[in-house]
Protein backbone atom coordinates (compact mmCIF):
# COMPACT_ATOMS: atom_id res chain seq x y z
CA UNK A 1 0.00 0.00 0.00
CA UNK A 2 1.13 3.33 -0.77
CA UNK A 3 1.29 5.69 2.41
CA UNK A 4 2.81 8.73 0.66
CA UNK A 5 4.45 9.65 -2.78
CA UNK A 6 4.25 7.63 -5.95
CA UNK A 7 5.99 4.83 -7.94
CA UNK A 8 5.29 2.66 -10.70
CA UNK A 9 6.64 -0.30 -12.51
CA UNK A 10 7.72 0.58 -16.02
CA UNK A 11 6.03 -2.27 -17.44
CA UNK A 12 2.89 -0.73 -16.69
CA UNK A 13 1.73 2.39 -17.14
CA UNK A 14 -0.09 3.11 -14.22
CA UNK A 15 1.15 4.92 -11.15
CA UNK A 16 -0.06 4.21 -7.40
CA UNK A 17 -0.96 7.09 -5.44
CA UNK A 18 -1.29 7.34 -1.20
CA UNK A 19 -3.94 4.79 -0.59
CA UNK A 20 -3.28 2.53 -3.59
CA UNK A 21 -2.81 -1.24 -3.19
CA UNK A 22 -1.03 -3.09 -5.43
CA UNK A 23 -1.42 -7.37 -5.64
CA UNK A 24 1.24 -8.74 -7.44
CA UNK A 25 0.75 -12.15 -8.61
CA UNK A 26 3.47 -14.69 -9.23
CA UNK A 27 5.42 -14.72 -12.04
CA UNK A 28 4.67 -10.76 -12.77
CA UNK A 29 7.64 -9.49 -14.13
CA UNK A 30 8.55 -5.41 -13.14
CA UNK A 31 11.29 -2.46 -12.38
CA UNK A 32 10.57 -0.70 -9.28
CA UNK A 33 10.61 3.54 -10.18
CA UNK A 34 10.02 6.30 -8.29
CA UNK A 35 9.50 9.32 -10.37
CA UNK A 36 11.85 12.31 -9.57
CA UNK A 37 8.88 14.53 -10.07
CA UNK A 38 7.99 13.41 -6.71
CA UNK A 39 7.55 16.66 -4.07
CA UNK A 40 7.30 14.33 -1.23
CA UNK A 41 8.88 10.79 0.17
CA UNK A 42 7.48 8.19 -1.39
CA UNK A 43 6.85 5.65 1.68
CA UNK A 44 5.42 2.34 0.38
CA UNK A 45 4.47 -0.78 2.55
CA UNK A 46 5.05 -4.23 1.00
CA UNK A 47 3.56 -7.84 2.26
CA UNK A 48 5.75 -10.62 1.35
CA UNK A 49 4.51 -14.24 0.89
CA UNK A 50 7.07 -16.77 -0.49
CA UNK A 51 10.19 -15.59 -2.23
CA UNK A 52 11.21 -12.72 -5.22
CA UNK A 53 13.92 -14.04 -7.69
CA UNK A 54 15.58 -11.31 -9.57
CA UNK A 55 16.77 -12.22 -12.63
CA UNK A 56 19.70 -10.48 -14.95
CA UNK A 57 19.15 -9.47 -18.20
CA UNK A 58 19.45 -13.18 -19.71
CA UNK A 59 16.83 -14.21 -17.02
CA UNK A 60 18.90 -15.97 -14.99
CA UNK A 61 18.10 -16.34 -11.08
CA UNK A 62 20.50 -13.47 -9.27
CA UNK A 63 19.39 -13.36 -6.06
CA UNK A 64 16.75 -15.09 -3.62
CA UNK A 65 14.82 -12.44 -1.49
CA UNK A 66 12.43 -13.63 1.19
CA UNK A 67 11.03 -12.07 3.95
CA UNK A 68 13.76 -12.92 6.47
CA UNK A 69 16.38 -11.66 4.01
CA UNK A 70 14.72 -8.85 3.68
CA UNK A 71 14.15 -8.01 7.51
CA UNK A 72 17.87 -8.75 7.90
CA UNK A 73 18.84 -6.45 4.95
CA UNK A 74 16.49 -3.75 6.92
CA UNK A 75 17.54 -3.93 10.64
CA UNK A 76 21.74 -3.82 9.36
CA UNK A 77 20.69 -0.58 7.25
CA UNK A 78 19.17 0.86 10.69
CA UNK A 79 22.52 -0.21 12.38
CA UNK A 80 24.80 1.19 10.06
CA UNK A 81 22.43 4.60 9.98
CA UNK A 82 22.86 4.74 14.02
CA UNK A 83 18.98 4.09 14.08
CA UNK A 84 17.37 1.93 17.06
CA UNK A 85 15.98 -1.28 16.51
CA UNK A 86 12.63 -0.90 14.96
CA UNK A 87 9.48 -3.23 16.43
CA UNK A 88 9.00 -5.15 12.99
CA UNK A 89 5.98 -7.25 13.14
CA UNK A 90 7.31 -11.27 12.90
CA UNK A 91 10.27 -11.46 14.74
Amino acid sequence: MTVSGSWRYLEYPRSTRPGSYLYEPAGSIHTLHVPPTNRETTDVWFAIRGANLNLDEQGNVESVWDAAFLIDVYLDLCRKGGHPRPAVIGL
